[in-house]
């Protein structure tokens, strides 16, 4: 389950450029994430169209690390370097457009072609991922926000349980069905997915443990347009 989170917060969108691509991104929320080797807490920011279409991130140290796997010239500057990525949760494409010293590369990828054909093994066919409402809330950025517990069918004890606003419109059903596709390997498990609960994502954690958490909700509407460039205006 922990790898559903990372993947759910990690990956983003994609498209063939023929044509110009627009994509509306409604919410961009600040989330900080706990990094044990450093004993600190790295921050990094998702934008999310309300829909659940598109995720989007400019996470810089992704930006860094990228350029220093592709770049063999250690003399290079890389602490300019820049990254969009979104990633399209209908058709599961990831976008990359990566810029440093006035290169700029564009990668993009269909996940589906990584995953495997479907399973014929009776369990895997019979995943599923059940969704526990607590009636519990927890105060995140001053507002009671409800608590929902998740975990899969073949694994109970593999619990997260995750803090949603249901004042911030968010379809996170469409967000959850290619990402546990991704992250089991298995396609056509859309029957099979519970009601996630809508609103925005504000908090995640797995045995005590806080894995995200918002500190910085941005209600302001951006649009990215990109044909071999991305271009965003507010």
């Amino acid at each position: 389950m922990k790898k559903v989170v990372i993947i759910c917060f990690c990956l983003f969108v994609g498209y063939s450029y023929g044509q110009n691509k627009t994509v509306d991104i409604d919410y961009t929320v600040d989330y900080i994430i706990p990094n044990k080797r450093n004993k600190a807490n790295d921050t990094v920011s998702i934008g999310f169209n309300k829909d659940g279409k598109y995720l989007w991130t400019n996470y810089n140290a992704l930006a860094i690390s990228l350029a220093k796997s592709m770049i063999k010239n250690h003399s290079e500057d890389f602490k300019n370097a820049k990254s969009n990525i979104i990633y399209d949760t209908e058709n599961g494409d990831l976008t990359l457009a990566f810029e440093f010293t006035g290169n700029l590369i564009f990668f993009n990828l269909n996940l589906n072609t990584l995953l495997p054909q479907n399973r014929s093994n009776n369990e895997e066919n019979n995943l599923s991922l059940i969704t526990e409402d607590l009636g519990e809330t927890i105060n995140v950025l001053g507002k009671d926000v409800d608590l929902y517990n998740m975990f899969p069918s073949e694994n109970p004890d593999d619990v997260i349980t995750i803090a949603t606003d249901k004042n911030f419109k968010m379809n996170n059903s469409l967000i959850f069905n290619k990402i546990l596709e991704i992250a089991y390997q298995k396609s056509g498990i859309e029957d099979k997915l519970p009601n996630v609960p809508n609103g925005l994502i504000m908090k995640v954690i797995e045995k005590d443990n806080t894995l995200i958490e918002a500190i910085k909700v941005e209600h302001k509407k951006k649009t990215i347009n990109f044909n071999y460039s991305f271009k965003i205006t507010e």
